[in-house]
């Protein structure tokens, strides 16, 4: 799974060059994605199943055994512990100490062979764990929590478990080119009735016992949830890349700080915003998770593909999401937030779940940038989702191409006074009664592309929603009657039946969603409105100009 993202971008050309550095730039995220620390001299620590504790550990022909000889460890900044490619441990792996920004631990791999395997089984909780500690990388490694394959034995089990609860802030956490599957995690819901639960199903769990099982989680807690500290955990610069997240229940990649919402808990609101500037937020900074293959085609129970709550500033691009549940990639409680150059794919209702949506922009998300992602082929392509009265919430959807989401295209489901700008985006419906769908907020539909081969689907007219210089091609298109400059008639697509998939090897099939750029004679070429701080480029990496055209990609 290790890739690179210079060879991301598959056969096309220019078509998402630069765009990592430049969507930040212009979506005010203010975060780069931090390069490789370079290790200070440190001591190398080597395990092999078939070492000896009594070992001195420290070179490869004398190295340690046993996981619980790791984890009666505190290491030091600059250390590297080496597992043995090839082994496998049954047993929890949890070294202590923290290393330093310039010095982090390292967890890797020696020798040939496969990755090395931590197997947990079920036995606890965690497979592999940091509490209360900073500086880490986790690389090249294969983690499982495999309790078995029925309801009866998901419980609260997770891959990777990196947070806290000591009251400060925790820095420094590179999860890279490691693989994550069968993690047999309970789900718990945050809303919901208890008289739906079900073995390995519950409802109505509030926000701090729900949804922190899975692949790789990041959360905090509090040591005594009746007298939490003055001062919330949190995490920084948290970096997810290169990586395999394979049938993991709950999630894939879960972040999600703590509120204090659980029966005989005093409240903190850290985790649950109650306004754009709630003071008490303490959100989890400077977030970058790239380049990695989540699937849970395998699980009944794996919902979310990426879970990211409690974030401010975060960065996730060129991830393959292929058939998760509920959501490929949901925002929630977030702020600055660029989602870009990603696939979602195959995403179906799973585990009770009422969504099946590739992107979500769910509740009290702020200042967040959908961009130049190919969302296909789920239940729902985007959801923009600032639902219950918090009264707050925007979002910007740009630049995508959605095409053969089978229930709804777009679905709005936002709060009064939340607002979505969706324009320059292509939607290809081949399948789907309803293109726009749903209603609330401020919802402003420009420059878009909705071509149909379902007569007169439907759109959204509902108050809030309005329509400017939007094409409409296909089947009986319907034109909604806030629409003020309507363009009909077809608008003339490359190759709009040969879309793709990407893989696991070769990460998202970016190139696929180039089919639908528009050629010569389209009604859609200079037929868009001027829209100011527009991001400048389109889902290829094109200029936009200053009349654009309407749609994804420009003609050009």
């Amino acid at each position: 799974m290790k890739r690179s993202i210079s060879r991301r971008p598959r056969g096309n050309h220019h078509a998402l060059r630069a765009l990592s550095t430049f969507a930040l730039a212009v979506a005010g995220a203010g975060i780069a994605v931090a390069p490789a620390a370079h290790a200070a001299a440190g001591t190398t620590y080597y395990v092999s199943t078939f070492g000896s504790d009594s070992n001195s550990g420290t070179n490869a022909g004398s190295p340690w055994k046993s996981l619980a000889k790791v984890d009666a460890t505190t290491f030091q900044p600059g250390d590297r512990i080496l597992l043995q490619a090839g082994d496998t441990w049954s047993g929890q792996l949890w070294p202590k100490g923290s290393g330093n920004s310039g010095a982090p631990i390292t967890i890797a791999s020696y020798g040939s062979g496969s990755k090395p395997s931590i197997a947990e089984a079920g036995k606890t909780a965690d497979a592999v764990k940091l509490w209360n500690q900073q500086y880490w990388t986790i690389t090249d490694i294969d983690v499982s929590n495999y309790a078995g394959g029925a309801a009866s034995d998901l419980g609260d089990l997770r891959g990777i478990h990196i947070g806290g609860d000591d009251g400060h802030t925790h820095a420094g956490f590179t999860v890279d080119s490691v693989s994550v599957h069968d993690v047999t995690g309970e789900v718990r819901w945050i809303g919901g009735s208890a008289s739906d639960n079900s073995t390995g199903i519950t409802w109505a769990n509030g926000w701090d016992r729900s949804k922190d099982t899975g692949g790789i989680v990041f959360n905090t807690t509090v040591p005594n949830i009746a007298a939490p500290p003055s001062a919330a955990t949190v995490l920084t610069d948290i970096t997810v890349q290169n990586s395999a997240v394979q049938n993991t229940s709950f999630g894939g990649i879960v972040l999600k700080q703590y509120t204090g919402d659980a029966p005989g808990a005093v409240s903190t609101g850290w985790g649950q915003r109650t306004s754009a500037n709630d003071p008490k937020f303490a959100p989890f900074t400077n977030i970058t998770i790239q380049n990695n293959y989540i699937t849970q085609h395998g699980t009944p129970y794996g919902c979310d593909g990426i879970y990211i709550t409690d974030a401010r500033n975060g960065l996730i691009q060129h991830n393959l999401i292929d058939r998760v549940g509920t959501s490929g990639i949901e925002l929630y409680n977030t702020d600055r937030i660029t989602v870009q150059h990603n696939e979602t794919t195959g995403t179906t209702r799973k585990a009770g779940g009422a969504d099946s949506n590739g992107i979500d922009t769910d509740i009290a998300t702020t200042r967040s940038v959908v961009q130049y992602n190919y969302i296909h082929d789920n239940g729902e392509g985007y959801l923009a989702c600032a639902c219950q009265s918090r009264g707050f919430g925007d979002a910007t959807f740009r630049y995508n191409v959605l095409a053969s989401n089978s229930a709804i295209e777009i679905h709005l489901v936002n709060s009064p006074h939340s607002t979505t700008s969706l324009y320059n985006n292509t939607i290809y419906n081949t399948g789907a009664q309803n293109m726009v769908a749903g209603s609330g907020g401020t919802n402003v539909f420009r420059n878009n592309i909705f071509y149909t081969t379902v007569a007169n689907a439907a759109m959204s007219t509902s108050s809030g929603v309005t329509y400017s210089h939007d094409l409409y091609g296909g089947t009986s298109p319907a034109i909604p009657s806030t629409e003020n400059h309507a363009v009909t008639g077809n608008p003339r697509f490359a190759n709009p039946t040969a879309g793709g998939t990407g893989t696991q090897a070769g990460g998202p099939d970016l190139s696929a969603g180039l089919n639908w750029r528009i050629t010569a004679g389209s009604p859609a070429i200079g037929a868009g409105m001027k829209i100011p701080n527009n991001g400048g480029l389109d889902y290829a990496g094109t200029r936009v100009p200053a009349v654009p055209d309407i749609g994804a990609l420009q003609h050009g």
